[in-house]
């Protein structure tokens, strides 16, 4: 049947105790700042960092410089301001022109026109001949017929010749000898269609393919016709002799060009030609001297400088602005997206989020800022400013984030990282290749940093592995400048400052971000474990008992931890301040007590209340001095729900004599139980400490058997059920507190006898008569001499438990000799 929960005006003082420690712990652990997602916060600063990363990523804008005159001293040094390439329009308009002019030209060649002239010749004397033989035509029938055939007008005088020759055959013979001297021959209509001299490209009928041909051989009509006329009187003219006139004249008419210039297909070429010209481009790097101060104006300077003016007003800066802030949020979703699909599924909260994004940014900036310093000192000392682009500390994100968050996350942010700030400082596939080398050193040797001395390691094996690299990087890359030796000492230099800024930046940042985020990392946490640490000096000084408690409880949980392979750290420091809140009323505690219990003399639901009381005000302290979440864990959790038994066995006595009711639960602490196993060890520590400490005779077996009891006992009360300890995990702590207890604490000590002062015999003398009592006994021992005392004297002497746990043992053999 549900119940209701009385009204605030019926709880008893103890319920309401216990309600306010509840709402305190609830409160201290919950951290509502960083555990609940606020959209209206969270998306202006997610979008404020990536706005800053944006910013100090994008190029920057290349201001518009003048031009000085030609040959006057620059007044001033200008270097480029981004990294530019731009076509040099002017050399490639050259390059292009000079590839026109070398362009053959194109011509069209017929090898078959003079066999195409002489078979009409010789079909043309055919039909003359047969229309001679029929006569069915007229005379000037066959005469224009023949004038049609031959393509030439015939007089009729030498028409009537030739249908009267014997042989007409002969006619036509006589002619294509003399055309057939152009079978093998360019013949082109006019000399100055041709180039001057070089070849020329000659097209054969319909075939794509072209060949080439000096102008040497190419021959004009006219030469083609005197050629003709020479060579007419070697013609066979047979019978037709009589016809010799008519021979050389059909034959210089019938002349044409077989060679025919081609202009668009010439055009076409030409233009292919230039088309195919790589364009020259003028490539300056970022950081780059242009003109330097007080040199003399060259021609080249002002070409350059031209350029550099022409490449900023053609970038658009806000275009590009865009897209690296696209590509960085894509970067950003893309990683989240990796998190949570990936084989083993990784949830980072908010807090880790913002840790994670605020190191990207703060990194960013130091990168960016060391390679602006990098060029300036670079150009300072003559060094080539390329080598600067291997200063940036790219790898100080994978150390922060290693160390914070955890390895996974933080490869992830600085190969990222690399990526952004290659593209920035204009590097190639070489830098980017010494940024990833440091970001996977990082990755493997920053996992834990708990001194100084081991992140100034992670900073010398980051500087070895890119060390290496460089002389790699050297003799692979075919851009390294002509002077070597100086990039080469330039670059290494840079990686190894680079490397060592990582140190400084890592052991200057991480109290930082302690202290914005309120995280704890190892460093704070040795700085929490040290003896000087004023909150365990003041815990030593006003609860002793508590004090050396904490200290027995931190070698335990410590060592159970490595055991099982959870931070030892951090369960000793959780050990050394679960108990802070008894500083503020020290005596009302066991180990603090001497004499008389005052506990004796409350109730006993006050004295719970003042037991609850410890927690809150451990809580209090532990929020004031900022001492982190693994405190907090470590006051709220500690005790679980675990019943106060001494004040509740109290509580049922008195009632069964007053018929009052009693309600367990008020007696519980109100927990919340043990959620990490750092808490459920320091649980176990805590009650196995004070159990081992009530034996009277711990022996080995006996301390074992009150281990195992204690860890039962908790089992079966449910306190361990919300910690991820195992069975095992419990069976190996178990192990390694019966081992420290029995080694360490309550191992065995050797019995001395009782230091005996030597007798020495009397000596008669005078002098002292009057020390012999009339008995023979010795008198009694003058005040000024000490009383000889006895180890086993000091060792039944009553102290209490811690000290008799933390004091050294009285009795040692050095004491006896110095005492006889």
């Amino acid at each position: 049947m549900a119940t209701t929960a009385p009204p605030d005006g019926d709880l008893s003082d103890l319920q309401r105790a216990r309600a306010l420690l509840s709402a305190t712990a609830i409160r201290a652990l919950a951290e509502d700042h960083w555990t609940r997602w606020r959209p209206w916060l969270d998306a202006p600063l997610f979008a404020g960092l990536i706005v800053l990363l944006t910013l100090v990523f994008a190029p920057a804008g290349q201001s518009v410089r003048p031009i000085p005159p030609l040959d006057s001293i620059a007044a001033e040094t200008v270097r480029a301001e981004r990294a530019v390439a731009v076509e040099d329009r002017v050399a490639n308009e050259a390059r292009r022109a000079a590839v026109a002019e070398s362009s053959l030209p194109v011509f069209d060649y017929d090898p078959e026109l003079y066999l195409a002239l002489a078979k009409r010749v010789s079909t043309a004397v055919d039909d003359l001949s047969g229309r001679a033989k029929t006569m069915t035509l007229a005379p000037a029938q066959r005469r224009a017929a023949f004038q049609e055939a031959i393509g030439r007008p015939v007089p009729q005088a030498t028409f009537d010749l030739l249908e009267r020759l014997d042989n007409p055959a002969d006619l036509a013979t006589a002619i294509n000898y003399l055309l057939n001297l152009g079978l093998d021959r360019m013949i082109i209509a006019d000399r100055d269609l041709l180039p001057l001299e070089g070849p020329i490209q000659v097209a054969v009928g319909e075939r794509d393919r072209l060949d080439k041909a000096l102008v040497a051989g190419v021959m004009d009509a006219g030469q083609f016709r005197r050629l003709i006329q020479a060579r007419a009187g070697d013609a066979p003219y047979g019978t037709a002799r009589a016809a010799r006139s008519f021979v050389l004249e059909t034959a210089l008419a019938l002349v044409a060009a077989n060679l025919e210039p081609d202009p668009a297909r010439t055009a076409q070429l030409r233009d292919k030609a230039m088309a195919a010209v790589e364009p020259v481009m003028v490539r300056i790097a970022i950081g780059e001297v242009v003109i330097r101060e007080g040199d003399r104006v060259t021609k080249g300077a002002q070409d350059r400088l031209r350029l550099l003016n022409e490449g900023g007003a053609n970038r658009s800066v806000i275009g590009e602005t865009l897209a690296v802030g696209a590509l960085i949020l894509g970067l950003t979703l893309l990683g989240g997206s990796f998190f949570r699909v990936g084989r083993h599924a990784s949830y980072l909260g908010r807090k880790q989020i913002f840790i994670t994004l605020a190191v990207l940014a703060g990194c960013a900036v130091i990168c960016v800022a060391a390679w602006y310093a990098g060029r300036g000192v670079a150009v300072g000392l003559g060094v080539p400013p390329d080598a600067a682009a291997f200063l940036p500390p790219v790898a100080l994100v994978t150390v922060i984030v290693a160390l914070v968050i955890d390895a996974r996350t933080s490869l992830l942010v600085g190969i990222g990282l690399a990526l952004l700030v290659a593209y920035r400082v204009g590097g190639d596939l070489w830098v980017l290749a010494h940024y990833l080398v440091g970001v996977l050193g990082a990755g493997m040797t920053a996992r834990r940093g708990r001194r100084r001395s081991d992140i100034l390691k992670v900073g010398l094996v980051i500087a070895g592995a890119q060390l290496v690299l460089v002389p790699i990087m050297v003799a692979l890359d075919t851009t390294v400048p002509a002077d070597e030796t100086s990039y080469f000492l330039g670059a290494a230099v840079a990686g190894g400052v680079g490397a060592l800024l990582i140190a400084a930046f890592t052991t200057a940042g991480l109290p930082l971000l302690e202290w914005v985020f309120d995280e704890t990392t190892d460093m704070r946490l040795l700085e929490l474990a040290s003896a000087d640490n004023p909150l365990l000096k003041q815990l030593a000084l006003r609860s002793p008992g508590t004090y050396y408690h904490s200290v027995m409880m931190a070698n335990l949980a410590e060592t159970a931890a490595e055991a099982i392979g959870a931070n030892g750290l951090q369960a000793r420091v959780m050990a050394l301040y679960h108990d802070l809140g008894k500083m503020e009323r020290p005596s009302y505690f066991a180990e603090n007590q001497r004499g008389s219990n005052v506990h004796d003399r409350l109730p006993p639901e006050l004295s719970a209340r003042i037991i609850f009381a410890h927690i809150k005000d451990g809580i209090d302290i532990a929020r004031k001095h900022r001492l982190g979440r693994p405190v907090l864990d470590a006051v709220t959790q500690h005790q679980g729900t675990t019943l106060l038994r001494v004040f509740h066995q109290r509580a049922l006595e008195r009632a069964a004599a007053t018929g009052e009711t009693v309600n367990e639960a008020e007696f519980r602490y109100p927990g919340p139980r043990p959620m990490t196993r750092e808490s459920g060890i320091l649980m176990l520590a805590d009650t196995v400490e004070a159990a081992t400490r009530a034996l009277k005779d711990p022996k080995p077996a006996e301390v074992r058997e009150r281990v195992a009891k204690v860890i039962a006992e908790k089992i079966a009360d449910h306190q361990l059920d919300d910690c991820t300890l195992t069975m095992k995990d419990l069976a190996t702590i178990e192990a390694a507190f019966v081992r420290v207890l029995t080694l360490g604490v309550y191992h065995s000590r050797i019995e001395y006898p009782p230091l005996v002062p030597q007798r020495k015999e009397p000596t008669p003398d005078r002098r002292h008569d009057d020390a012999i009592t009339p008995t023979g006994e010795p008198p009694a021992q003058r005040p000024s001499e000490p009383t000889p005392i006895s180890a086993a004297a000091v060792s039944s002497a009553p102290t209490t438990p811690a000290q008799g746990q933390n004091q050294p043992a009285l009795g040692k053999p050095g004491l006896g000799h110095r005492a006889s």
